[in-house]
């Protein structure tokens, strides 16, 4: 495997960006199938509700959106399954792109983001999931109960993408409560074949509540990188050369339409 990894850090500040982080992801993984080159990608937004495709069956969800429009948060559908998630400049997305996913099965891959997680932060993380959390896995990460972060990945050519989320600071149970109003909402009456989230304004945590200690997002995101350069080279500069590229634009425009469609309906809703 290369030993460098390229690293994208990146600000989400606007509505109209608001699809490109999973537009990058679908161009970052096709670049790293091909070039054997591993990448790691953050980004932070602004107050952002991003929907799993699983939300799309809520009963009344134009309700729920109406919801989180009058609350000033965008929204959108992410080209993945699972449940909603909140963020703002509060969570750190963290993404490491790996070739050759052949040799990394699922659970491995899911093991190398905990134990990098766990090795920048605290050797108390702990995983399996928190049933009453805001888009419950089997690979929720906590510290004494309390969930902070949740991991997820995606799968294309020969590279996979483990993704996750970390709740770092801000009013986590603001987030909760607003996921947990926003299913209410959008679920009622209640669906017979697919179960949302009942939430418990106290089952997640910011991580520097849990640790006990000033923690900021540039922090954390050194923290990751301080661990990352035990085992590469951290490469700050060769991204935009790589983005600005014919076969990585047209990657990434493929997938931005596919999301586009997808977002088509909510989007011209709001």
């Amino acid at each position: 495997m290369n030993n460098t990894i390229i690293l994208y850090d990146q600000k989400i500040s606007s509505n109209k960006d608001m699809l490109v982080p999973f537009s990058d992801t679908g161009a970052i993984l096709k670049f790293v199938s091909e070039n054997h080159q591993p990448v790691i990608h953050f980004w932070v937004t602004p107050p952002t509700v991003i929907l799993g495709m699983q939300d799309k069956r809520l009963k009344n969800l134009q309700a729920g959106l109406n919801m989180l429009s009058d609350k000033d948060y965008l929204f959108y559908l992410r080209n993945s399954g699972g449940l909603g998630v909140v963020t703002d400049e509060g969570i750190l997305n963290c993404t490491i792109f790996l070739p050759d996913k052949d040799n990394l099965q699922i659970d491995d891959a899911y093991e190398k983001m905990y134990s990098l997680l766990k090795q920048a932060f605290s050797s108390q993380i702990e995983t399996g999931e928190i049933t009453h959390s805001y888009c419950p896995g089997t690979y929720d990460l906590s510290i004494n109960g309390k969930k902070f972060a949740g991991i997820s990945q995606r799968r294309a050519g020969n590279a996979v993408a483990i993704m996750a989320y970390i709740s770092i600071n801000g009013d986590q149970k603001k987030r909760s409560q607003l996921m947990k109003d926003f299913y209410e909402i959008s679920n009622f009456p209640k669906h017979e074949r697919f179960t949302y989230p009942d939430i418990d304004l106290h089952a997640m945590e910011n991580l520097d509540q849990l640790l006990q200690t000033s923690l900021s997002i540039e922090t954390a995101k050194q923290k990751i990188i301080d661990i990352l350069t035990q085992d590469y080279q951290v490469n700050k500069e060769e991204f935009f050369i790589i983005q600005n590229s014919l076969p990585y634009k047209k990657a990434y425009n493929d997938t931005l339409v596919d999301l586009v469609k997808r977002n088509k309906k909510i989007l011209e809703e709001k």
